[in-house]
Parts: structure tokens; sequence; C-alpha cells
């Protein structure tokens, strides 16, 4: 799995958020951050892009 996927993971549950929360953060769909959370050897597994959990974690520290 790739470092940002496993990025994410750590950031969702640090963070508390669904999939809906964080697709709604990025302006992407539901399904691609069920993607981006897919185990690896599925069909259903993307890499998520660096550029989107660079953007997430701008967005989660001003939330705070």
């Amino acid at each position: 799995m790739g470092k940002e996927n496993e990025r994410l993971k750590e950031l969702m549950r640090k963070h508390g958020l669904s999939l809906r929360e964080v697709a709604e953060l990025l302006y992407v769909a539901e399904r691609t951050v069920k993607s981006w959370r897919a185990p690896d050897d599925t069909e259903n597994y993307r890499n998520m892009p660096k550029a989107y959990v660079e953007l997430l974690e701008i967005k989660l520290k001003r939330r705070k």
C-alpha cells in the first residue's frame, strides 16, 4: 500500500473522519476515498495522489 494511502488511514483515525467527511474536504466522491482505503491486493484499490493527502493535512490543520 502506498504511503499516502497509509497516511490517509492514519489521519482518518486521528481526527475521527468518515469517508463522507474526507470526500467533502477533498471534493471527491466517497467511492474514491473508499478505493484509497481498499486493500492493495484488490481490484478496487487506487493509489492516493500525494497532492490530495497534502491538501487534507492542510485543511485539518486549519480546522483546529
